[in-house]
């Protein structure tokens, strides 16, 4: 964590699942999620920044990955399934709704929940992270496809896992902390990210994401269909993302059809929120002021 003590963690009923959740401060609630292959732990500059600032910081493993439950079928990680994990907990945590905050995986849930149930949604903060339809759209767009390549590498069940993990996970660790700044992720963090996937299961359930929600046929076929996004939006984007072209960013704004802020951070990699954490966390708490429900005042 950036500052103060560690927050403890707890597990949570959502549903057919239990979450690991990390929860820090008293306010309204901010939800974070995590993206592949990472955790709660993504997260540890901003809970303690939001916590300070008077909101209820929250940041769940997301299903399959760190201490909460693994199921075992790639069908258990369609993003319907996923993000009614996300409705669950909003409604575990004694909460009508809450603003969410998603990078990667996590964004494609925000995405998909804030377009399917916007009463649960106060405001949406995105992190490098395509709105679905675009990124199916992407698909068929030659640069992306080419930057896109493990995606379908991560469809080969056992081979992908192999790949990954060899040599005390040697291409993982440049497939993720050696594309970020240096300095981004040190020794204690790069253990922190790497530990839970060395259980059984644990590194297939987070490709699952992949197999069940973007399959080979996928690069062919129609993008999902999905309302219109209504809730105040801001999208935060590293524009030296190895993996996501700029067509993601601009096809996600024409989705929005509510309030849409807009920041770009040139020369900052897909690792945004843990590469330059000052600086997203007062994007963070910007957005959460625009948005933020306004109190009554004293009769």
């Amino acid at each position: 964590m950036a500052r103060g003590a560690e927050v403890g963690m707890r597990r949570v009923g959502v549903g057919e699942v239990r979450l690991a959740v990390r929860e820090s401060g008293e306010g309204e609630p901010v939800i974070m999620l995590h993206g592949f292959p990472e955790l709660w732990y993504s997260w540890r500059h901003q809970l303690p920044a939001l916590a300070d600032a008077g909101y209820r910081a929250i940041a769940p493993d997301l299903r399959g990955y760190g201490a909460s439950d693994r199921p075992t079928t790639v069908r258990d990680y369609a993003l319907p399934a996923l993000a009614g994990d996300i409705a669950g907990l909003v409604r575990a945590l004694g909460e009508e709704s809450a603003h969410l905050v998603g990078h990667d995986w996590g964004g494609s849930l925000c995405w998909v929940l804030a377009a399917r149930q916007p009463r649960l949604v106060r405001s949406l903060a995105i992190l490098n992270s395509p709105h679905p339809v675009a990124s199916a759209e992407a698909r068929q767009v030659r640069e992306q496809q080419q930057r896109s390549w493990y995606m379908l590498l991560f469809q080969f069940a056992g081979v992908a896992e192999a790949w990954l993990s060899a040599d005390d996970f040697a291409n993982m660790r440049s497939f993720v902390f050696d594309d970020a700044a240096p300095g981004t992720f040190g020794d204690e963090d790069r253990e922190r990210f790497l530990a839970p996937l060395r259980r059984d299961g644990a590194l297939t359930a987070a490709l699952n994401y992949y197999r069940a929600n973007i399959p080979p046929a996928s690069w062919i076929g129609s993008p999902p269909e999905l309302p219109s996004i209504t809730v105040p939006t801001t999208i935060i984007w590293g524009e030296d993302d190895t993996y996501m072209s700029p067509v993601l960013l601009e096809r996600s704004m024409e989705l929005v059809a509510g309030p849409l802020t807009v920041e770009r951070l040139p020369g900052v990699s897909h690792w945004v929120q843990q590469e330059v954490p000052d600086r997203v966390n007062g994007l963070l708490l910007e957005h959460l002021s625009r948005c933020a429900k306004p109190t009554r005042s004293a009769p």
